[in-house]
């Protein structure tokens, strides 16, 4: 219930950055809403294929880039949020049925979003040192980016190896893991560039003002879509 407020609050923010109409009484929200939830409610019906279930959504945002959208070259904005927004959901949503170790992945994923933002704020403002891309994000640093790297690998590797010596939960040999926690968390920050090069695109300052001084939710969200998206086709195009 929660992840799906905060997917329809990223909706409503996507749709009011890039110039469609945001607002709760939009028919751009609803038609977003329907295809989203659509989408998530795939899921309980044991799809053959679980790339079906973002298809509700691409056909939401498809029918609102014909619609509303106001050129050919902001076609592709407008199709890509409820795809944005339904990500919140279905991958963790997948992950957490897997089985066994379903729990355990989704804490994994947690993990090496939050873990990967806390170690960059640390490391940035300790180290400090050359801006990682200054016309995106100006207060990202070289330092920040790899001290978050480096604590989104190692913390979130030792929870897995810790799980599976203390219940015997197993997911990944150690190689494995420790590639895909890393590619884990470079996706994440590769999120969070993503939204603020988005933001500068279309001159906005914040998502939104949902918490005050933090912005909207998709501030909030932005690495966290962007690694669960990757851990959930990692694991279904790789089986892992």
């Amino acid at each position: 219930m929660i992840w799906g407020v905060a997917a329809l609050a990223v909706w409503r923010e996507w749709a009011t950055i890039v110039g469609l109409d945001g607002r709760l009484s939009s028919p751009v929200f609803w038609i977003g809403l329907l295809g989203i939830t659509a989408s998530v409610g795939t899921i309980f019906f044991g799809l053959p294929f679980v790339w079906f279930a973002f298809v509700p959504a691409a056909l939401a945002g498809f029918m609102i880039a014909v619609l509303f959208s106001r050129s050919r070259s902001h076609w592709v904005w407008s199709m890509t949020g409820p795809l944005y927004a339904a990500s919140i959901i279905i991958g963790p949503l997948v992950l957490r049925n897997r089985g066994d170790d379903g729990l355990m992945i989704v804490v994994w994923l947690f993990l090496v979003v939050w873990i990967s933002d806390i170690g960059a704020f640390f490391a940035g403002r300790t180290i400090g040192g050359p801006k990682l891309w200054p016309s995106i994000s100006p207060k990202k640093t070289w330092s920040g980016s790899i001290g978050g790297l480096l604590a989104g690998t190692i913390v979130p590797v030792g929870f897995v190896l810790a799980i599976k010596a203390i219940f015997g939960v197993v997911w990944l040999s150690v190689g494995p893991l420790i590639v895909l926690t890393l590619s884990t968390a470079i996706t994440a920050e590769g999120g969070d560039l993503f939204e603020s090069a988005m933001k500068r695109r279309f001159n906005v300052k914040d998502s939104g003002d949902l918490i005050p001084g933090h912005g909207g939710m998709m501030d909030r969200l932005d690495s966290y879509v962007a690694a669960a998206l990757f851990v959930f086709m990692a694991t279904q195009w790789f089986g892992i």
